[in-house]
């Protein structure tokens, strides 16, 4: 038995009622009606079949007899004497006609003219080099014109798609494929192109074509049938690619174009392509939208039988023609409406009878749901007055029953409901004291702390997270950490995101430049926190080490100058007094009489090697005690000048080339012109050494001298290069040359062979050097001098390409 409950769990007693009466009154209806129906589908569908199949079979007929026609054309032209003699000739590749072949035009030329379905006949050698052609003049109009074309005319070379059209084909098989030529006008000429390989003394001769008119084609598969617009024709290949489609016949340059995208597996289910080409004949009437009818264009069994009557087409084709299931259904559909209209007239008039006798009960229901209604409302003291004697009668007096009930109820919740009230308001008071003393004593610790979520975007921040960072927690909220130090993006290395991986906590200290370009220390500790042993955020701990990375960059760096100095000091005084008294001798020994002329040449060795070992002591000697800064107004173009020349003969025994670009805008400023002078040779000369010359070349390499006035684009900063033996007045550890600082620029560059990217932060160590003769002392006194100016020097260099030096001097005019 049927249960409406289950059926229809949210419909009303009133509207399964008016169902049962509408089923009881249209089932029977309803069923005599689909049987009709599907009578009337079944002989629709029978009647397209068989006409579907006739007109496939004439399409066939047609096609087949206009390819044999085309088959007969090329075969005629293939055994002409003309063209048998051209390809026992060799098949000759020049360009131009010699007998055989204007003979050969003249018959092609008769056939186009009497045929009139050509566009072009064509003959390319096996080069694809054309070698004749025969075209049509006019070929929108009616009555053709052709003509031979002239040899001038002929294409050379442009012809490999034909040969991609008949590669691994039988000799005098035939080829064919929809296409689209230009003419002369520009304008495009569609045709379908039949292509046969010729064989020749040494395999492929050439290929003769013949390019059919597309409207020709379209005629024989469209003639002398009611074409009937709903209905699609097609042909295909064996791989399923449309050669025409009645649907297709503007978009004809499209066939081959997309028939990767537009072909059969495309259009029908791999089922029913799998058996239109098969190669039998057939029809579908499931499976697809459409009732198609399908046959090979040339019949198996007559191949079969007379292999002569066989075509001499490569490939074989087939002929679909379908029209759509929805056509069929059209009067289907009219008989439908025609029966729905008689359905709705009796649900309609079992409906009404329906309404009419279930309202005898249907209103106690409602008084009822009403009054359950307010009493779901909370007003349990509503009654339900139902006068009925039935089972609605008593079901209202339980209701009243169930709401006494609940009235009681209510009445001790709400008593709960007070005290709960007055525990939560104490708690809440107590949890708000216990976060403010906590949010106060992270405010007062000077390290940041930053909460990240678990896809550590920032959640809430301490009050020094600011002065660390520069960023207040409105600018980083919700935001991912990378904000802090790397312009928004994601860390390349991110310390909480290992720390998540690892489950460990992590810690480093990074240089950042902050808001205001200054060059600070972080120390970042990441602490993963868990919750049931899962890790749902990250406490990040930011501490500003800056003052203590500064002591121990200073510490070490003064211990350093310090333990320079006092050995250049102790070396340059030993050295000294020895390297006297061994030059007084081996002067004395060069002055005597006794001495020949090899012994005074071995002695000039000895005392040029003890002057260079004096210039060394000299070096560490001014070193160890610097001369103090002696300024005076100068223009720095001078100073630079005068180290130019000093150097000149360098630059030229070294086949060096040499270009200075000083700024007139320098005006004078108060310099050490000795000191910087010595400083600007000193570059000059590292910049010689790096290059070494050849005496074939030319040039062995350039140095590049610039001066200029400018303003700072970027703060620079710059330990001061200084020591216990030299204690200037106001000495500070570090120089700070302030964004858009008015400086005098000196550049050095050269094209040498530069420095290791591992070297550069040692270049200004005190007997650091890489040269086998250098004492390493002349970069750290450049450095040392450039500092007593309070100024700061910079290099970049990539090995193998050069380096430069930039030298930035605050502008201090003499007031």
């Amino acid at each position: 038995m049927v249960n409406l409950n289950k059926i229809f769990p949210h419909l009303s007693i009133r509207n399964k009622l008016l169902i049962a009466f509408g089923g009881l009154s249209i089932l029977p209806m309803a069923v005599i009606g689909v049987y009709g129906i599907l009578s009337n589908i079944q002989t629709m569908k029978n009647a397209a079949l068989e006409e579907l199949t006739e007109n496939v079979q004439a399409i066939r007929e047609k096609t087949s007899n206009f390819f044999e026609v085309i088959s007969s054309d090329m075969q005629l032209m293939r055994n002409s004497t003309s063209l048998g003699k051209w390809i026992r000739s060799g098949a000759a590749l020049s360009s131009s006609h010699d007998a055989n072949i204007q003979q050969l035009g003249k018959e092609l030329l008769a056939l186009a003219e009497t045929k009139n379905i050509y566009y072009q006949l064509r003959l390319i050698d096996r080069t694809g080099d054309e070698q004749l052609r025969i075209e049509c003049v006019n070929p929108n109009d009616s009555a053709k014109v052709y003509r031979i074309v002239p040899a001038r005319e002929l294409r050379q070379s442009s012809e490999a798609y034909y040969f991609l059209l008949v590669k691994n084909q039988r000799f005098k098989k035939i080829s064919f494929a929809p296409a689209e030529l230009i003419d002369k006008k520009n304008e495009r000429v569609s045709v379908m192109s039949f292509a046969m390989p010729l064989a020749g003394k040494q395999g492929l001769a050439g290929i003769l074509i013949a390019d059919v008119f597309e409207k020709e084609f379209i005629r024989v598969i469209e003639s002398k049938r009611q074409f009937d617009l709903s209905r699609k024709v097609m042909l295909a290949t064996a791989e399923g690619f449309f050669l025409y489609h009645s649907e297709k016949k503007k978009d004809w340059n499209r066939l081959l174009a997309s028939r990767e995208e537009d072909n059969l597996h495309r259009d029908y289910p791999p089922q029913i392509v799998d058996s239109i080409l098969s190669g039998n004949e057939g029809t579908f009437t499931k499976g697809a939208n459409d009732i198609i009818s399908y046959a090979p264009l040339f019949s198996r069994t007559a191949v079969s039988e007379n292999e002569a009557v066989a075509p001499a087409f490569s490939a074989p084709i087939f002929v679909i023609e379908s029209v759509p299931e929805s056509v069929i259904m059209r009067r289907v559909r009219y008989f439908a409406f025609i029966f729905i209209g008689f359905l709705v007239l009796f649900l309609v008039s079992a409906l009404a009878l329906g309404v009419v006798a279930t309202r005898q009960f249907t209103r106690p229901i409602g008084q009822l749901e009403a009054g359950a209604e307010v009493i779901a409302h909370g007003s349990y003291a509503h009654r339900i007055h139902v006068e009925t004697r039935d089972e609605i009668g008593k079901l209202a007096d339980q209701f009243n029953v169930m709401a006494v009930a609940l009235e009681s109820h209510e009445k001790e919740i709400q008593r709960h409901q007070t005290t709960l009230e007055g525990i939560v308001r104490r708690r809440t008071h107590e949890l708000v004291e216990e976060k403010t003393k906590l949010q106060a004593l992270l405010d007062n610790v000077p390290s940041a702390f930053i909460l990240l979520d678990k896809d550590f975007r920032i959640q809430t921040v301490s009050a020094a997270f600011e002065g660390l960072t520069g960023f207040g927690l409105s600018e980083v909220k919700e935001k991912d950490c990378g904000v802090l130090f790397h312009n928004g993006k994601a860390c390349a290395e991110c310390l909480c995101r290992k720390a998540v991986e690892k489950g460990t906590i992590e810690s480093c200290i990074e240089e950042v430049v902050g808001k205001n370009q200054s060059m600070r220390f972080l120390e970042r500790i990441a602490i993963p926190m868990r919750e049931n042993g899962k890790i749902t955020s990250v406490l990040q701990i930011i501490t500003d080490v800056t003052k203590r990375k500064r002591f121990e960059q200073e510490l070490v760096h003064a211990e350093k100058l310090t333990a320079a100095g006092e050995m250049s000091s102790i070396i340059a005084h030993e050295f000294r007094n020895s390297l006297t008294s061994i030059k007084m001798i081996l002067q004395l020994l060069r002055e005597s009489k006794r001495a020949g002329a090899t012994e005074k040449k071995s002695l000039d060795v000895a005392l040029d090697s003890i002057r260079h070992m004096d210039e060394i002591v000299i070096e560490l000697l001014d070193f160890a005690r610097p001369k103090s800064i002696q300024t005076s107004t100068v223009k720095l173009n001078d100073v630079v000048n005068d180290g130019l020349a000093f150097v000149k003969a360098h630059v030229k025994e070294n086949r060096i080339a040499m270009s200075k670009k000083l700024d007139a805008a320098l005006g004078a400023q108060k310099l050490d012109s000795s000191q910087i002078k010595e400083a600007v040779i000193n570059i000059l000369l590292n910049a010689i050494q790096s290059m070494n010359g050849s005496a074939k070349q030319k040039h062995s390499g350039k140095i590049s001298v610039v001066t200029k006035k400018i303003k700072l684009a970027e703060t620079l900063r710059e330990l001061v290069f200084s020591s216990e033996f030299e204690e200037p007045a106001g000495h500070q550890p570090e120089i700070v040359l302030e964004k858009g600082t008015a400086c005098a620029l000196v550049e050095v560059s050269d094209t040498g062979s530069g420095i290791d990217k591992d070297q550069l932060h040692r270049i200004f160590d005190p007997f650091y050097t890489t040269k086998n003769n250098g004492t390493g002392l002349g970069l750290p006194m450049v450095k040392r001098t450039v500092n007593a100016h309070g100024g700061v020097m910079t290099v970049n260099s990539t090995k193998g390409k050069g380096a430069t030096f930039r030298i930035y001097l605050p502008l201090r005019y003499d007031s």
